[in-house]
């Protein structure tokens, strides 16, 4: 347990502490951000009502009178410390899930849950992408230890998660095109934690567009992020070949989703629609899907959630046993096949309105000839983004690249096509290919 934490019994608990852990399932909490600050008694009313009876608070983020803080021996009667020490050795031999220990970026404000936050930002996308950058590498150290709690044969630690999936959302709520744009760079390396925290970023996202509850936005990060856990158990080269799978590595692939199936079902307190999901995000409405071959009666929302959100992510980096497509062509076959009813139309409708027409890293040239990326999707008027030009009218790359606004630029430029192949020719200084960060 970190230094500044202490744990409490409910009784104890007072307006101003800061929570960061409850002795309940957090997928139970009745709160969406498991760590959070109690304002009034109605939130520790809440939480007695959930059945929490123990809980950890952290003392250099609560605001209250110093002699509340008092230490454990002195808020705790003898037998109540027993328990809790006894607790913190089943933390310790694995018997139970362990504490999260993740680093915290700086506390920000978050606006509330709601749709139109993802179109009004709170902050500036540079200020948003250096806690995004944070973010991503604490998802990794989670993914990670999870990966090692299955190479050893002990209980899968989702409490893990749950500080990943809380920063998630509030990042998105505060600009969701920070988290958008990492899950669009091109990636070398930790291919598969990449790929599952860009669908756990894009399901966020469509998520809550979709008024999902905070329940259902919980489960659905959760199926996201573990959603390809199976992967682990098979052979990773298999994992985005750039050639076209045999008959026998297609059998070994398509039994990525029962493995997962069997790991998960040796943890608890994961609920069973997080195994639903992950069992079908390969389906398809039409039934030509698998492992099952779903109809899309079969299929809710979340479902196609994160059916919609893993196949666009394979498809612009290249996991399908093929060349990945640029997010714009991603998009346009994407709404064919919703057309062939194999994609829940709307839900392809709600990506592109998210994404635009012209999505984050998109590489274009405009009608002065110049080249740049597209780094900022204007939501509001999709044909008019940010546009970092990377290179003049005359194909020179510039040495300070200029950041255009085309809603405001008094050149009154415009987009005139999206660059589909960057090589040497349309590119020789690689400027326009975004690398990870």
């Amino acid at each position: 347990m970190s230094a500044g934490h202490k744990k409490i019994t409910i009784g104890e608990l007072q307006t101003g502490m800061f929570v960061v852990d409850l002795d309940i399932s957090w997928i139970k909490s009745p709160f969406l951000f498991h760590r959070r600050a109690i304002k009034t008694k109605k939130d520790i009313a809440l939480l007695k009502r959930s059945g929490v009876k123990q809980l950890t608070i952290d003392l250099d983020k609560s605001q209250m009178e110093i002699e509340q803080a008092a230490s454990d021996a002195e808020l705790l009667r003898p037998e109540q410390s027993e328990q809790l020490m006894d607790n913190e050795a089943q933390h310790e031999d694995g018997s139970a899930e362990a504490e999260c220990e993740l680093s915290e970026s700086p506390t920000v404000t978050t606006p509330e849950l709601s749709a139109n936050s993802l179109n009004n930002p709170t902050v500036l996308l540079d200020e948003e992408m250096g806690r995004a950058a944070i973010l991503k590498k604490q998802a990794e150290q989670a993914f990670n230890e999870i990966n090692d709690c299955i190479e050893q044969k002990k209980v899968i630690p989702v409490r893990k998660l749950q500080p990943v999936i809380d920063d998630t959302i509030s990042s998105l709520l505060r600009n969701s095109q920070a988290l958008l744009t990492l899950m669009h760079l091109k990636r070398y390396e930790q291919k598969l934690f990449a790929h599952s925290f860009s669908v756990m970023t894009l399901a966020l996202t469509l998520g809550i567009q979709q008024e999902l509850s905070e329940d259902e936005l919980k489960e659905l990060a959760m199926a996201a992020l573990l959603h390809d856990l199976g992967w682990t158990q098979l052979p990773l080269n298999l994992f985005g070949k750039p050639q076209k799978y045999s008959e026998n590595e297609k059998k070994v692939v398509y039994q990525h989703q029962k493995i997962a199936n069997i790991l998960m079902s040796k943890s608890h307190n994961i609920p069973d629609k997080v195994c639903s999901m992950m069992m079908k995000h390969h389906e398809r409405l039409d039934g030509s899907g698998y492992p099952d071959g779903l109809l899309e009666q079969q299929l809710d929302a979340m479902d196609r959630i994160l059916i919609l959100t893993d196949y666009y992510d394979e498809t612009i980096h290249g996991l399908l046993d093929g060349p990945g497509l640029i997010p714009s062509e991603a998009l346009r076959v994407f709404y064919k096949e919703a057309v062939q009813n194999k994609l829940d139309k709307l839900l392809v409708e709600s990506l592109i309105k998210l994404l635009g027409i012209y999505p984050l890293t998109s590489a274009v040239e405009l009608t002065t000839g110049e080249k740049g990326i597209v780094v900022e999707v204007n939501r509001a008027k999709p044909l008019i983004p940010v546009v970092r030009i990377m290179y003049d009218a005359n194909g020179r790359p510039l040495l300070n690249p200029k950041l255009i606004d085309l809603e405001h630029d008094e050149l009154k430029r415009q987009i005139k096509t999206i660059v589909g192949e960057i090589d040497e020719t349309t590119d020789p200084q690689h400027l326009l290919l975004v690398n990870e960060v």
